[in-house]
């Protein structure tokens, strides 16, 4: 790319006056262009702060002049003081949430500066007790003695001793030690790490809950001592039997006020982060709308209220640093025991495009008896596209958030249906390229490949079934691939979109290939369709568990 073709792309950037130096150059003519944005002499320029990755505490983030998109404006009516109670997804920022108001009642007002808080608030220092459960080692040690210990740090912190040896009791010491003159501020991060982590060992679960409910406990009967207390979570698991007594706390998890607290908005990255993504656009060799495209399709669509979309900010400022689409959030944790859960249950996973639920399915919290849409939905795996509310009650619509969802949690499923046989690791990549290259008998050879994986056992002999399977394995592939397709005549099984093509799927266990391919043209699927058209009639053979017949048309 000449140099004047790449200074149309970074000249609305701050970096102008830079264009001309050598050194700038040099890393422009090899696109190495976020590299040189890390060095300190741009570290000035606030398009280019450092990317806080992976920092959860908001003083270092402002000492050390990282990134921060201002998130303060949300917190001014909970700094007000009550009890609340706030779940999302890990890697969403919950814990900077946490820290920042850490930093707000410790009086820092200097790390403030240029935020929406900064003239809004008294920063009149409170005593803080902050607990975080996902930084205890209960793995090696009981929780109880993990969360005494951590009560003494925090008294230590504050220049005292305390003499209570039960994690109940040094807690109640604790509050009131620090409530003296002003009320306490209690932050709880993580509070169901403890639970979440045995789902499937119950005598461990149970023992952890008994724990933190005695824990817990303590903070009803010292409600005039607390002006604050703030807790956050992954999902609802537990929370009523851990919380049965503390009646008065807040649920604020789906509140229209709340719901562009954790994540970035579009708005918010066009703000702070668009020069990045100029620089990006020159370095993958696309337009700047065509970028915005291909990462709203890859990491925007979390939603707690239907209306408002969020990146997650994890995987957004990974692609910024990597500079390639990958499913960064989903690599941080494979959900083993969702998957399985989900495969227990036999869930078609055509449901998860788009699956409706009620208030009380949506928030279960029965730790007993795990539903697996609503888990799901917790942890972030589906996120709400619509929401109704009517005199019968309110009706929730999920489905996948994005792509790098979709995706991850369509192979992980796969990956559990064929009880992590070795080869499944390579067969996307496979379907791609026959895809891509309109290579059909490669692309069935490697479909029945992966349903020859699948054992007898837990193979329904169903057309629902094996369209299922066909349709995660079209979604692995990485084309855009929907079914269950409403036309004006008709419903097509599966349409994928390649580059080039508009491929209409139609599956049958009886009949002939030919047969479905006649289905297609006699219900005119391809009318509203702009791209050329491929037609495929794929026939099942239940018995034999694979595909026995295919044609084109």
């Amino acid at each position: 790319m000449a140099t004047s073709d790449l200074l149309e792309y970074v000249a609305p950037s701050d970096l102008l006056e830079y264009m001309v130096t050598s050194d700038l150059l040099e890393y422009m003519a090899t696109f190495d262009l976020l590299e040189y944005m890390a060095t300190s002499d741009l570290l000035e320029y606030n398009d280019f702060m450092r990317l806080p990755i992976g920092i959860q505490d908001f003083t270092h983030l402002r000492e050390e002049k990282y990134l921060y998109i201002d998130k303060t404006m949300h917190m001014m009516p909970l700094l007000q003081g009550g009890r609340f109670f706030f779940a999302r997804p890990r890697r969403f920022g919950k814990s900077l949430f946490l820290s920042t108001f850490k930093a707000a009642f410790s009086g820092r007002k200097d790390l403030f500066a240029g935020l929406w808080l900064e003239d809004q608030f008294d920063f009149a220092p409170r005593p803080v007790i902050r607990l975080d459960f996902s930084a205890l080692d209960y793995l090696e040690r009981s929780l109880e003695m993990s969360i005494l210990e951590d009560l003494r740090r925090i008294a230590q912190d504050y220049g005292f001793e305390l003499e209570q040896n039960t994690a109940k009791s040094a807690f109640e010491e604790l509050i009131r030690a620090l409530s003296g003159t002003v009320k306490v501020v209690i932050l709880i991060d993580e509070y169901d790490k403890p639970i979440t982590d045995y789902l499937l060992e119950p005598v461990k679960r149970t023992e952890h809950q008994a724990v933190l409910k005695s824990v817990y406990g303590v903070l009803k009967p010292l409600d005039a001592h607390i002006h604050l207390v703030f807790l956050t979570g992954v999902s609802k698991i537990g929370k009523l039997s851990l919380f049965s007594d503390l009646n008065n706390l807040q649920d604020i998890s789906l509140n229209q006020k709340y719901v562009q607290v954790c994540g970035y908005s579009r708005s918010e990255i066009e703000t702070h982060l668009t020069s990045w993504l100029e620089a990006i656009a020159v370095v993958l060799n696309i337009s700047l709308p065509e970028l915005w495209e291909a990462i709203t399709f890859w990491y925007n669509g979390y939603s707690w209220d239907g209306i408002h979309k969020m990146f997650c900010p994890f995987s957004f400022l990974l692609f910024l640093e990597n500079q390639e689409f990958r499913s960064f959030w989903y690599e941080t944790g494979t959900p083993t025991f969702l998957v399985e859960l989900v495969k227990n249950a036999q869930f078609n996973a055509m449901q998860f495009e788009s699956i409706a639920l009620d208030e009380m399915t949506i928030s279960s919290t029965n730790v007993e008896n795990l539903e697996p849409i609503s888990l799901m939905f917790q942890t972030g795996y589906l996120t709400m596209i619509g929401k109704t509310r009517t005199t019968l009650g309110t009706r929730y619509q999920l489905s996948y958030p994005n792509e790098e969802v979709r995706q991850a949690f369509s192979k992980s499923l796969l990956l559990e249906y064929s009880q992590g046989k070795s080869y499944m690791g390579s067969f996307s990549l496979e379907l791609q390229d026959a895809l891509l290259a309109l290579d059909w008998v490669t692309f069935f050879e490697v479909s029945n490949k992966v349903l020859a994986g699948i054992p007898y056992e837990i193979f329904p002999k169903k057309e629902a079934y094996v369209h299922s399977l066909m349709h995660l394995m079209l979604i692995s592939t990485g084309f855009q691939t929907q079914s269950q397709v409403q036309t004006s005549l008709g419903r097509m099984d599966t349409l994928t979109t390649t580059f080039d093509y508009s491929i209409i799927f139609e599956f049958k266990t009886a009949g002939t290939a030919q047969q479905a391919i006649e289905q297609i043209d006699s219900s005119r699927y391809a009318d509203s369709l702009s791209k050329p058209v491929i037609k495929v009639g794929v026939l099942f053979d239940l018995e034999q568990k694979q595909i026995s017949d295919w044609a084109i048309g």
